[in-house]
């Protein structure tokens, strides 16, 4: 048997072999570079959070900055070398997910002082793409396109697009899990998901957070949280990460602009950003109701006026709430700081405080 040994170490032969062939086989081949905090080519992973956090927005600007040849965003180092990057939507029609892009590229270029040439290296798919990924020949098609464009940076939004059964169950968030790993290696892509959480309710962001079976944590390379507080706090968590540390005690506030591009915010307490949400939270139903419908159609704006007109319309008329209900709540929000009249049969959500 320690003839055996000795052969294998002196012909370091594989699958199996000493680790110090294995480190004799890596040696000279450099780390792979990271693009933005844990993020590396080839992985797959994901930013989650709870639905109008920020997630797509935040990824956007994240592929702009690539894609025009940044050196940083949000103030952390970037790197990718291939500055290619394909968006693929599938949670928004092309008509309105264009008219965004199309705003947020028009306003980083003015921001950066930016050549239009930049523009080129962005990609997105168009009406032709498919809703869902159900099929193989859904999954071919993808591919073909990655094939195509061999970009170096794909969001695919949103994970639960890309099947109708539940991902709870773990024999399906294995089926979908393995082609995604196998696609972002093969074509040695970051490939970013975009990915829902449970409802927050101020709670801190955690691994459990995630929606799906652990599987689907099990498989990525690294998961970073956005979520917003009921005080319309954003902010950026490193959650979990593969090839980066993970155990900062600080996360990243963010605004979102007029333009939908991202500001940095400073680094604070996650607690304390909750803490400081929760005595704004609504005391019952009918207040829940009311302040998750205003979000909504303020579309997590602090600058979007709310007529009272239009309230009713979302709310009396559906037969929500009543008339007088809706008043009442109004103004315990307004007391409680969650929204601001500016003037008569006007509000606004409150700036994140």
């Amino acid at each position: 048997m320690s003839d055996d040994i000795v052969q294998l170490d002196s012909n370091c032969q594989g699958p199996a072999l000493p680790l110090d062939c294995m480190v004799l086989k890596l040696e000279g081949i450099p780390e792979p570079p990271r693009i933005f905090r844990g993020i590396i080519r080839p992985s797959l992973g994901c930013f989650f959070g709870p639905a109008k956090s920020g997630k797509t927005t935040l990824v956007e600007n994240l592929a702009y900055s690539i894609a025009s040849g940044q050196d940083e965003f949000l103030g952390e180092p970037l790197f990718c070398e291939n500055r290619r990057v394909l968006l693929v939507s599938m949670e928004e029609y092309s008509r309105s997910r264009t008219s965004r892009n199309k705003k947020q590229m028009d306003a980083f270029s003015k921001k950066h002082n930016l050549d239009p040439s930049w523009r080129d290296n962005v990609f997105v798919v168009d009406e032709s793409f498919p809703r869902y990924l159900l099929s193989s020949e859904h999954w071919k098609l993808l591919e073909r396109e990655i094939e195509k464009i061999q970009p170096g940076f794909v969001m695919l939004d949103s994970l639960s697009r890309m099947t109708t059964d539940s991902i709870e169950d773990s024999s399906v968030a294995s089926k979908l899990m393995k082609p995604l790993r196998e696609l972002a290696h093969k074509h040695n892509i970051a490939l970013v998901l975009i990915h829902h959480s449970q409802k927050m309710d101020n709670r801190p962001i955690t691994i459990a957070s995630l929606a799906g079976s652990r599987i689907v944590s099990q498989e990525l390379d690294y998961m970073i949280g956005i979520n917003r507080t009921t005080a319309n706090a954003r902010y950026m968590k490193d959650v979990a990460y593969r090839y980066y540390p993970d155990d900062s005690e600080y996360v990243m506030r963010f605004t979102i602009d007029d333009n939908q591009l991202i500001e940095a915010g400073e680094d604070v307490y996650e607690s304390d950003l909750i803490s400081s949400a929760s005595v704004s939270l609504p005391v019952n139903d009918s207040d829940k109701i009311v302040h998750e419908t205003f979000i909504a159609l303020a579309a997590g704006d602090a600058s979007i006026i709310i007529k009272t007109k239009e309230l009713y319309q979302a709310m009396v008329s559906t037969g929500v709430v009543t008339r007088p209900t809706l008043h009442a709540v109004l103004k315990r929000l307004e007391k409680s700081g969650v929204i601001i009249k500016p003037e008569k049969g006007c509000y606004r959500l409150a700036e994140s405080s």
